[in-house]
């Protein structure tokens, strides 16, 4: 191509970059602002913020609809069903990490696509017993963020994946996503209503929750036999 030619083509690179981007202003969504500073975009009423793959789109729940509890520093928040979409649609893309401890996960039930399952808490050994609830005590894993990052080596990913962290209900989830975003993983969105989802009013865990609106999760149960049943 020709210096005089060249030019003009240069010029116009920048403007049809600009033009691929999809630039939203502060009222397209019905009910959240949206960062045009980062490109976001909106489906229906959620904020979508854009991954490190442009493919990949995440409908992420603003840090005021979640419960205080439920907050993590970074605000990456979203619901058992979006997880479930995302791990369904991009499951190259997206990481499913169990952080229960293996009691809860083997007696609760686990969601079938898991990718990583590192406990953030494991019960206490010798047991021990919380009063006055009656519940095991549980001490924190010291190695949860080294076990996450050999479980990400082991499946070839790396420390900017998108990981969704599952807990019973969203709390400790939140916790364990600051800790690994401390540790430099950065993509660490904490699923709200965890597994078994929030209590309703009757007391029980029937309202939300992986457990209660994703397409797939198994219970195994130790049979007299030895066996074991999968649901």
């Amino acid at each position: 191509m020709r210096p005089s030619s060249l030019l003009p083509a240069l010029c116009l690179a920048p403007a049809l970059a600009l033009a691929q981007i999809q630039v939203v202003g502060d009222d397209a969504c019905p009910k959240y602002a949206v960062d045009i500073a980062s490109f976001a975009t909106c489906e229906g009423d959620r904020v979508v913020r854009p991954a490190h793959d442009s493919t990949l789109r995440i409908a992420s729940l603003p840090a005021a609809d979640v419960p205080p509890l439920k907050r993590s520093d970074s605000g990456l928040h979203v619901t058992a069903a979006e997880a479930d979409r995302l791990r369904q649609s991009y499951p190259r893309q997206v990481l499913l990490l169990d952080i229960r401890s293996r009691v809860e996960s083997f007696y609760a039930g686990r969601p079938q696509q898991v990718d990583l399952h590192v406990p953030y808490r494991e019960p206490a050994l010798p047991l021990l017993w919380e009063t006055p609830s009656g519940r095991p005590m549980t001490v924190r894993n010291a190695s949860f963020v080294a076990e996450v990052r050999a479980g990400l080596a082991r499946v070839d990913a790396a420390d900017d994946a998108t990981l969704l962290l599952l807990c019973r209900s969203g709390e400790l989830s939140a916790i364990a996503a600051d800790a690994l975003a401390a540790a430099g993983l950065r993509r660490v969105f904490t699923i709200v209503d965890g597994f078994e989802g929030d209590l309703s009013t009757a007391g029980r865990r029937d309202v939300n929750g992986w457990k209660n609106v994703a397409r797939s999760w198994t219970l195994q149960t130790v049979l007299a036999s030895g066996a074991t049943a999968r649901r």
